[in-house]
């Protein structure tokens, strides 16, 4: 937009408020709302991508008259004469200037090509506060590693109720989508959190659900999949080892993530060491190590 037009926005944004403030109607709660919506149709009017799903317009059809979508707007940038108005298209309807591809290209626009990775990263809700690390939380706190705030117990209305949802919802949702070069990775997260796994009458349903997501992710012809956290567990699932039985045709290579475990105590260890001494029971990780400790030709004693 040019600059004249940025002033003409604020001139007849303000009309309003000055209006209300005029004959003493007028509050502080109205014009922060009116500030915010009128802030946030103009973002999502020019974010250049869908986001109104079509089912609100099939459940209240009026609502086409009352919201402009971005593939509506984008026809006034690019037709020039046509959906001048701005949030509310009841306008255009009435005065014969709405574009006559208005819904199709609203249709196309939801059409999108489905974004197969090359991998998933299959994870999951870890504590209840974690839920702001994710992406769709908050960005400054996701590109830190989890603490819990002062100010994260003043949440927990909004925690409680994304917990609900995530009850209630029962699906694996993609949290990430990154790109290396050609190679494409996702996040996808099972809607359970850690006290979840520990609870045996559990086990059954978070079992169905990552079976559910490897079952997906073989349909969608994703190379592989990797168990995060406490989806590898070994009573849960024998590290995975049970959806390989299940489904012997599987195409995803299934791995549990202690490849990569390994290969980080490995580059550890100094090198020259002659002598390792593990204690405690092994695990897979650790009969891993201890098997490549030995082929290096590293003298290895464990100590229960």
């Amino acid at each position: 937009h040019p600059f004249a037009e940025h002033i003409v926005y604020f001139l007849l944004f303000t009309i309003p408020m000055l209006t209300a403030a005029l004959v003493g109607t007028t509050s502080i709660v109205s014009l922060a709302i009116y500030i915010t919506y009128i802030d946030l149709m103009n973002n999502m009017g020019h974010c250049n991508f869908e986001v109104i799903p079509k089912w609100l317009f099939t459940v209240f059809p009026p609502l086409k008259y009352l919201v402009y979508t971005p593939s509506y707007h984008s026809l006034h940038h690019t037709q020039f004469r046509t959906n001048y108005s701005l949030f509310m298209p009841f306008y255009d309807y009435i005065y014969g200037t709405m574009d006559k591809s208005s819904d199709s290209l609203y249709k196309s626009s939801l059409q999108r090509p489905d974004d197969i990775p090359n991998a998933v990263y299959l994870t999951h809700l870890t504590t209840p506060q974690s839920i702001y690390h994710l992406r769709i939380g908050f960005a400054s706190l996701a590109s830190k590693p989890f603490t819990s705030k002062w100010y994260m117990w003043l949440m927990w209305p909004v925690t409680l109720w994304s917990m609900i949802v995530a009850w209630i919802y029962g699906r694996t949702f993609v949290a990430e989508r990154n790109i290396f070069k050609k190679v494409k990775l996702q996040s996808w997260v099972v809607p359970r959190y850690n006290v979840h796994y520990r609870l045996q009458w559990q086990r059954k349903a978070i079992n169905k659900l990552i079976e559910e997501a490897i079952l997906e992710a073989d349909e969608k012809g994703i190379k592989i999949v990797s168990l995060g956290l406490l989806n590898q567990g070994k009573e849960l699932n024998g590290n995975g080892e049970v959806y390989v039985a299940k489904h012997p045709k599987l195409k995803v290579k299934l791995v549990d993530g202690s490849s990569l475990a390994v290969a980080v105590v490995l580059n550890s260890i100094p090198k020259g060491t002659s002598q390792v001494l593990f204690r405690g029971r092994p695990c897979k990780v650790a009969v891993s190590i201890i098997s490549e400790l030995c082929r290096r030709g590293i003298q290895v004693s464990l100590k229960l």
